[in-house]
């Protein structure tokens, strides 16, 4: 788990705020060559919502990185938000989820990359302020 900055933008807010946000990747420690890397994420924002926000009103997706065996992104879908979330508190966003088959041995890396998050009233983008630091690795045997 790490804390990420980012540089978001929405048809509310058009030019970009800097925020920063929680996101964990989890992955297995270890698995073997041929074996589908379960990947799940995680988010939650580090400023508050400007509203009242009922379970179900946002969802999203992030493009996580995978970097060493391999160069490549693949995308977490299914973030929402399962509880209320009153204005004036953070969001907490779970449930993301990717997978592919780790078709060579070695280590595998995975950061975070662009957010996509749509709720009952905009869409947003957050794109990575900086190059993100790892925030999972696989071993594949």
């Amino acid at each position: 788990m790490g804390v990420f900055t980012y540089l978001t933008t929405s048809t509310r807010e058009p030019e970009p705020e800097e925020a920063d946000i929680e996101i964990e990747i989890r992955t297995p420690h270890e698995i073997p060559v041929g074996e589908t890397i379960n990947v799940e994420v995680v988010l939650r924002t580090l400023h508050p919502t400007i509203k009242d926000r009922p379970a179900g009103d946002i969802r999203g997706e992030v493009t996580v990185v995978v970097g060493g065996e391999i160069d490549g992104e693949i995308v977490a879908v299914g973030l929402v938000n399962h509880n209320y979330v009153f204005g004036g508190q953070n969001v907490l966003l779970t449930g993301g989820h990717a997978e592919f088959v780790a078709e060579r041995p070695g280590t595998y890396t995975f950061a975070p990359g662009p957010i996509s998050v749509i709720t009952s009233d905009y869409p947003l983008t957050s794109l990575p302020k900086n190059p993100q630091a790892v925030d999972s690795k696989t071993e594949v045997v």
